[in-house]
């Protein structure tokens, strides 16, 4: 299918793009709401995510914070999500 859609369509449609296309397609009912806030780079980092939660999260902050791509990588590298869960402060758990 990858060669099929690149010889008719052109570049963009490697084996990895279309799982991750897939993916994304199952992951995200409604694509819009992000496809016009983040990057592809970004898409696929998040669609890696399976707490939805999680996920939710790290796509709130990016959106909010304009992380690029390395940054949200980073955020997630070093568990930004569960270190605010486990802090004390109650204004972060309930946010």
């Amino acid at each position: 299918m990858s060669k099929e859609l690149t010889f008719e369509l052109g570049k963009g449609f490697s084996r990895s793009n279309l799982f991750n296309m897939r993916k994304l397609y199952n992951t995200y009912s409604d694509v819009q709401t992000v496809y016009g806030h983040l990057s592809w780079s970004h898409l696929c980092e998040l669609i890696t995510i399976e707490d939805a939660n999680k996920r939710s999260f790290y796509e709130k902050e990016s959106i909010n914070s304009s992380w690029s791509y390395r940054e949200l990588k980073r955020q997630i590298d070093s568990s930004l999500f569960e270190r605010l869960l486990l802090s004390e402060g109650k204004n972060n758990k309930d946010k």
